[in-house]
C-alpha cells in the first residue's frame, strides 16, 4: 500500500516516480484522497517529497508513510460486528442488523480479516465455511477514500491463505455487475463466473468459483 501523510494531515496516494521532460529532474507523482478543487494529482521534486520540516527546533518528514494494520481473526466479536457495520455504512451507504444476523447466527466457522490506517477501520473481508470443502466469501467493501490502495487485494490473498490451510479446495462468492471492481479483482485472482441468479437487489447476482 503506498498511502502517505502530509504534515498537514492530509492523505495522498503515491503513484511513483518520473523524470522531468526539461531538466531530468526526478519528481513524484501523487492523488489527493479527499476533495481537492484545485487538482486530484500532483508533482513535486522528489527531494521534497521525501524531505524534512522543521518546526521549534525538531525535524519531521512532509509526507510520512502511512501503514496498514491488519487483523485477522475466527473468533467475530461485538466489537468485529461493529467495524464491518462501520465499513459497510461508509462504503455502501446502509447496514441492516437483522439482515446481518439472519445469516451470522446460522454459521459457525468465520474468518475475518479486517484493515486499519490510524486506528481507524477502513475495510473487512468476511467469509464462513458452507460445507467441509468449501468457503464462502460472504461480505467485504473497503471505505471509499482508501480505495485503489490494494487494501481489498491484501485482504483477499490473506483469506485465500486461510482456506488453504484450513484445507479447503474451493472458495464460492457472489457479487453484481454494479460493484465492478469486486468482479474485475475476483477475476484477476483466479475466480471463474460459474453461474447467474436473480435478485432484486440491483441486478442479477454473479456467482463465482475459485479451485485452491
Amino acid at each position: 500500500m503506498k498511502l502517505y501523510e502530509h504534515y498537514k494531515k492530509k492523505p495522498y496516494k503515491y503513484i511513483g516516480e518520473a523524470k522531468h521532460s526539461e531538466t531530468l529532474e526526478d519528481v513524484v507523482i501523487y492523488e489527493t484522497r479527499y476533495a481537492n478543487e484545485l487538482a486530484k494529482l500532483w508533482v513535486r521534486p522528489k527531494n521534497l517529497f521525501f524531505g524534512t520540516l522543521e518546526s521549534n527546533g525538531e525535524k519531521s518528514p512532509r509526507f510520512k508513510k502511512v501503514d496498514l494494520e491488519v487483523k485477522a481473526t475466527a473468533e467475530i466479536t461485538e466489537s468485529d460486528i461493529q467495524d464491518i457495520a462501520t465499513v459497510m455504512e461508509k462504503a455502501f451507504g446502509e447496514w441492516d442488523p437483522d439482515w446481518f444476523q439472519s445469516t451470522f447466527k446460522n454459521h459457525k466457522t468465520f474468518f475475518l480479516p479486517s484493515a486499519r490506517i490510524n486506528d481507524q477501520v477502513v475495510a473487512f473481508k468476511l467469509g464462513y465455511e458452507s460445507t467441509s470443502a468449501e468457503f464462502y466469501s460472504w461480505l467485504g467493501g473497503v471505505v471509499p477514500e482508501f480505495r485503489g490502495l490494494g487494501i481489498a487485494a491484501d485482504l483477499m490473498i490473506l483469506q485465500h491463505d486461510w482456506c488453504r490451510e484450513q484445507g479447503y479446495s474451493r472458495i464460492l462468492t457472489k457479487t453484481q455487475n454494479r460493484f465492478r471492481d469486486m468482479l474485475l479483482l475476483n477475476i484477476k485472482f483466479g475466480f471463474d463466473v460459474i453461474g447467474f441468479h436473480a435478485s432484486d437487489e440491483g441486478g442479477p447476482k454473479i456467482l463465482l468459483e475459485k479451485r485452491l
